[in-house]
């Protein structure tokens, strides 16, 4: 008897411990659409998410686009916790249909990176599209164009600023479409590079002006 009981511990003592579990990243959703929102107000939402593993979570790294933000609460959540990753766009720049990611990376190792997207639609009442145009290298006299679509939420009279300054022309065209921003560079332009705007006076009581920034280099001219 005293030797089963030994051979018994001694089987007990050579079983290998049980491997601990992994952390594991669990998200409520991953996509969230905030319907629809004026332009300039920021679109934001948690993502709500828990440790369904053994170990700690860590979220090690969250990349947006440049007009995002997003935070990680709390960074490092203990098997079974919650957090949340707090995101937040700037819409001053947008309109339209549009649609942002947040890729989190995390030492989860079976998904250690995990994509969040955040959409809707950004209502306004007049935009330019694109929102600044490049006009690039032109020599002094020579004649370069760029074109902006301007898209209005609703009827509004749109006129140009007077001053338009001595690097560019300006000028708003009707098409069958709708209306056009043509801007093109002034024959005596000063030599150099440029970072100059266009403006619009809008009847909108929310967005009175619209400004387009316009950038290009005059180079001289040729002898």
């Amino acid at each position: 008897m005293p030797l089963l009981i030994g051979l018994a511990l001694l089987s007990l003592q050579c079983e290998p411990e049980a491997t601990p579990r992994a952390p594991h990243l669990s998200f409520d959703a991953t996509v969230h659409d905030f319907a629809t929102v004026e332009q300039g107000t920021p679109a934001t939402h948690a993502f709500s998410f828990h440790n369904s593993g053994g170990a700690d979570l860590i979220i090690n790294n969250l990349m947006t686009a440049s007009d995002c933000t997003a935070e990680a609460v709390p960074r490092v959540v203990p098997a079974g916790g919650s957090g949340a990753i707090q995101a937040r766009c700037d819409t001053a720049r947008l309109f339209g249909t549009t649609s942002r990611t947040i890729t989190v990376y995390s030492n989860d190792p079976a998904q250690p990176v995990t994509t969040l997207a955040l959409r809707g639609d950004i209502a306004v009442d007049v935009a330019a599209d694109p929102p600044a145009l490049y006009l690039g290298h032109v020599r002094r006299g020579a004649r370069a164009e760029n074109e902006a679509r301007i898209i209005t939420g609703r009827p509004l009279i749109l006129r140009l600023q007077a001053d338009q300054g001595r690097t560019l022309r300006a000028s708003l065209l009707d098409t069958p479409t709708g209306k056009i921003l043509a801007v093109t560079i002034a024959p005596d332009a000063p030599i150099g590079r440029f970072n100059e705007s266009v403006t619009l006076i809008t009847s909108s009581s929310r967005h009175a002006t619209l400004t387009v920034p316009v950038v290009g280099i005059v180079d001289e001219e040729k002898d």
